[in-house]
C-alpha cells in the first residue's frame, strides 16, 4: 500500500482541512521552525493502530472533531488479493442465501409444525443468525457498505475520526470487518516510524543497562545484525568462557551481514568484544581496517558520509526488528541538523536507497536537504492567521517561495560543492539544472544534481577571481568553465585559457552560434515563456502589451530558426566599414530574445524571468516530447559536463538491506 494523500482536519496547528500529497518514494516538508512540519509527521504516526488521537491534539480553535484520512494506492498484488477476498466473501453470502431458501422451503412444507416464524423476522434472517460466526462483533459481508464489496478496488482510504477512535474503512471500524479484510489491512498497511534528529555520531560500546534504551538504537541495530536480541541478552555482557565464544560466533554473523550491507568497504571486518574487566560488563563494536596498522578502527571516526550511512541503517534495522511489518513509512524530523552541508548531501543518497522498498518523509529547514534532482517531491509548510498551510509546488520561480521561507538563497549551495560549473549568464544555472533534471527523468542520463554547484561569472575579471577561489592548493574541487558559442564566449575562453591550464581547469564552449537557450528541449514551452517574460516587463514598466504578441513572437522565431537552418545564410559574408568581407556571426537564441524584446517593447525583458517561466511551464506540463535533434545536442553537452566534473549518479553506491518480512 502506497500512501498518496493525507487529509488532516482540526489537528494541532491545522484548523479546518489540510490535504498533503506524498511522493511514491521521498517527500520533503520544507519550512521555518514552528510552522507545522512536525505536526504533519505526528499526524502520519497516527496511522499506527496503537496511536489514537488525544484530546490535547485537537486544534483549540476548531469547531469540529479532529480527523485524519489516509489514501493508499494498492499494488497489483494487493488488488489481486483484495479481489480474491471479496469474491470469496460474496460466494459465502450466496451459499448462506441458498441455505436460507432451503430452510424456508422445508419449514413451509412441514404441516406438523404449528408454530410459524415471527412476523417481524423472515426465515432468511433467522437462518443467517444461526450461521453467524462466533465473533459477534464482526459484520457479515451482506451488512457491509456496497463499496467494500467491490472486487476492483484500486485505492483504499483509512480514517481516524475523533478522539480515541479506532481506524476505519468506509465508516466501519477495521476490527469489525470480516477477518479476511482485517487481515488484509493488517498485512499491507505500512507501519510508521519516526526518527528524531540524528547527529551522525556512532556509539562504540554499551553496557547491559545501556543497550535496551532508546539512546542506543544504533548498537541495537548492530546486535540484531549479529543475531543477538538486545532486549534479552544481559548474560552475554558478563565476560566468561562461554560468552567469549558466543561473541566470537556473533561477530562472524555480524561481519558477514555488514560486509554485504557496506558495499564501499569490502576490506573492512567487523566484530564485537568484551570491554574492560568483569565489573564493567560492556561490549564494544570495532572494525579492522587493513589500511590502519597501529590500532583497531572505530566507525565513529570515519567520514560524515560513512557515519551517517551507518547511523541510519543500524537504527532502521533495530526499529524493523522491534516492530515487524511488511512495509514502512520512515519519518525523519530535521535529520541533518547537526551535519556539515556535505554530510547532508550524503544523507540524501541514503534516503534515495532506502526508498526503494519504503516511503520516506522528512521535515527540514535546511537548504542542503532540498533535492535538486526531484523538485516535485517538495512541499512548503507555512503558517498564516488560520493555521498551517501547504504549497505543493514550492519549486516554482526557481524555488523563490521556498528560499524566502527558509531565509537563504539557492546560490549558497555552491559554497559547499566540490563539483563547480562556472557559466556566463545569470540565467544559465537555471537552465543547466533543469536540463539535467529533464534528461534524468527521461532515463537518458544519471547525474546527481545535489553534488553540482553552478555559478555565473558575468565577465572575465569575475571569472579569474572565482577560478583562484575554487582552485586553491588545498582544494580538491573540480571546476569546469562553460562559455557560449558566440564572439563573447570565444573571447572569454581565449583570455582565461592560460590560467585554466595552470589550475587544471577544463573549458567547454557551446557549439558555434549557440547559447544555453538553444539547448532547451521544449520549444513550445520556451516560446510561451518568452511571451510571459515580455508581458511581465510590460507590467513592470507600465507599458501596453503589444497586440497579437504570441503571433509576433512565433513569426520572429520562425525567421530566427530559418536563418540558423540554412547553410548558405550561415556562411554569408558581409562587408565591414573598411570594405573587407567578414563572416556574419550566427545569432544565438539568447541574443534573439534580446532583439525581439527590443523590437516589440523597445526594452530588454529579463533573461532570468524567461528562464524561471520556462522551467515552471516545463514542470507543469505532462508527457513532454522533445525533438530528437534537441535531445541529441543536450545529451552531448550534459554528458561532457558530467564526465569532466566526475559527477556520480543519483543512486547511492552503498547498500541497505531490505526489511524483514512480517510473515517470515
Amino acid at each position: 500500500m502506497i500512501l498518496r494523500r493525507m487529509e488532516i482536519a482540526n489537528f494541532l496547528s491545522i484548523k479546518g482541512k489540510l490535504p498533503v500529497e506524498f511522493d511514491r518514494k521521498v517527500s520533503v516538508l520544507l519550512g521555518s521552525n514552528d510552522h507545522g512540519k512536525s505536526n504533519i509527521l505526528t499526524a502520519l504516526q497516527h496511522l499506527n493502530d496503537e496511536t489514537p488521537i488525544t484530546e490535547d491534539e485537537v486544534n483549540w480553535d476548531a469547531e469540529g472533531d479532529a480527523s485524519l484520512s489516509y489514501s493508499f494506492e494498492l499494488t497489483s498484488d494487493e488488488k489481486k488479493r483484495w479481489k480474491d477476498i471479496v469474491e470469496k466473501l460474496s460466494k459465502d453470502v450466496q451459499e448462506r442465501a441458498s441455505k436460507v431458501v432451503d430452510t424456508a422451503d422445508s419449514l413451509h412444507g412441514d404441516e406438523s409444525n404449528p408454530t410459524p416464524a415471527p412476523v417481524s423476522e423472515s426465515p432468511a434472517s433467522v437462518a443467517i443468525k444461526k450461521a453467524a460466526p462466533a465473533a459477534k462483533d464482526r459484520l457479515l459481508p451482506e451488512k457491509l457498505p456496497l463499496v467494500l464489496m467491490n472486487p476492483a478496488v484500486a485505492t483504499m482510504v483509512l480514517v481516524k475520526a475523533g478522539v480515541t477512535t479506532l481506524l476505519q474503512l468506509e465508516g466501519v471500524a477495521v476490527s469489525e470487518l470480516p477477518v479476511e479484510m482485517e487481515s488484509f489491512i493488517s498485512d499491507y498497511k505500512p507501519r510508521v516510524e519516526l526518527f528524531k534528529a540524528m547527529t551522525g555520531n556512532l556509539q562504540d560500546s554499551a553496557t547491559a543497562a545501556d543497550i535496551g534504551t532508546d539512546e542506543y538504537e544504533f548498537l541495537q541495530g548492530v546486535f540484531f545484525y549479529a543475531g543477538l536480541d538486545p532486549t534479552d541478552c544481559a548474560k552475554v555482557f558478563t565476560r566468561t568462557d562461554k560468552t567469549i565464544r558466543e561473541l566470537q560466533n556473533a561477530s562472524k554473523t555480524l561481519d558477514n551481514n555488514l560486509r554485504q550491507l557496506w558495499g564501499q568497504g569490502t576490506d573492512l571486518h567487523f566484530h564485537l568484544s568484551h570491554k574492560g574487566n568483569e565489573k564493567v560488563n560492556a561490549i564494544e563494536f570495532l572494525a579492522d581496517d587493513p589500511s590502519i596498522q597501529s590500532q583497531v578502527a572505530r566507525m565513529s571516526k570515519r567520514s560524515s558520509g560513512v557515519t551517517q550511512f551507518f547511523t541510519v541503517s543500524m537504527i532502521l534495522n533495530a526499529r524493523r526488528n522491534k516492530f515487524l511489518a511488511n512495509s514502512y513509512i520512515y519519518l525523519f524530523d530535521e535529520p541533518g541538523v547537526y551535519l556539515h552541508p556535505q554530510g547532508q548531501r550524503d544523507l540524501l543518497q541514503v534516503f534515495e536507497k532506502l526508498a526503494d522498498e519504503n516511503q520516506i518523509v522528512y521535515a527540514t529547514h535546511s537548504l542542503f536537504l532540498l533535492n535538486q534532482n526531484f523538485p516535485e517531491r517538495h512541499r512548503l509548510v507555512f503558517k498564516d492567521k488560520d493555521g498551517t498551510k501547504i504549497d505543493h509546488k514550492p519549486y516554482q520561480q526557481n524555488w523563490k517561495r521556498a528560499t524566502d521561507a527558509l531565509g537563504v538563497y539557492l546560490s549558497s549551495n555552491i559554497l559547499f560543492s566540490n563539483k563547480v560549473l562556472l557559466v556566463e549568464g545569470d540565467s544559465d544555472p537555471i537552465y543547466i539544472y533543469e536540463l539535467f533534471r529533464q534528461l534524468n527523468n527521461a532515463k537518458e542520463l544519471d547525474v546527481d544534481l545535489n553534488l553540482l554547484g553552478v555559478m555565473s561569472f558575468y565577465n572575465y575579471q569575475n571569472l579569474r577571481f572565482l577560478l583562484q577561489v575554487f582552485k586553491k592548493e588545498t582544494s580538491d574541487t573540480s571546476v569546469v568553465v562553460l562559455v557560449d558559442g558566440d564572439a563573447s564566449g570565444k573571447a572569454t575562453a581565449q583570455q582565461v585559457n592560460e590560467l585554466c591550464r595552470k589550475l587544471g581547469v577544463q573549458t567547454i564552449k557551446l557549439t558555434d552560434g549557440r547559447s544555453i537557450e538553444d539547448y532547451c528541449l521544449f520549444e513550445e514551452q520556451f516560446l510561451a515563456a518568452v511571451a510571459m517574460a515580455i508581458r511581465n516587463a510590460c507590467v513592470v514598466e507600465e507599458k501596453a502589451t503589444p497586440a497579437g504578441l504570441d503571433d509576433l513572437i512565433k513569426k520572429s522565431w520562425e525567421s530566427h530558426i530559418a536563418g540558423k537552418g540554412r547553410p548558405e545564410k550561415k556562411d554569408k559574408a558581409e562587408k565591414g566599414e573598411d570594405g573587407k568581407e567578414t563572416k556574419k556571426e550566427k545569432v544565438t537564441t539568447g541574443k534573439w530574445f534580446k532583439d525581439v524584446t527590443r523590437e516589440l517593447i523597445n526594452d530588454e525583458a529579463s533573461k532570468v524571468v524567461l528562464a524561471r517561466d520556462y522551467v515552471e511551464l516545463c514542470r507543469e506540463t505532462k508527457e513532454l516530447q522533445p525533438k530528437k535533434e534537441r535531445m541529441k545536442e543536450a545529451l552531448v553537452l550534459c554528458r561532457d559536463l558530467a564526465a569532466k566534473l566526475e559527477i556520480p549518479g543519483v543512486r547511492a553506491e552503498t547498500k541497505v538491506e531490505n526489511p524483514p518480512s512480517k510473515t517470515s
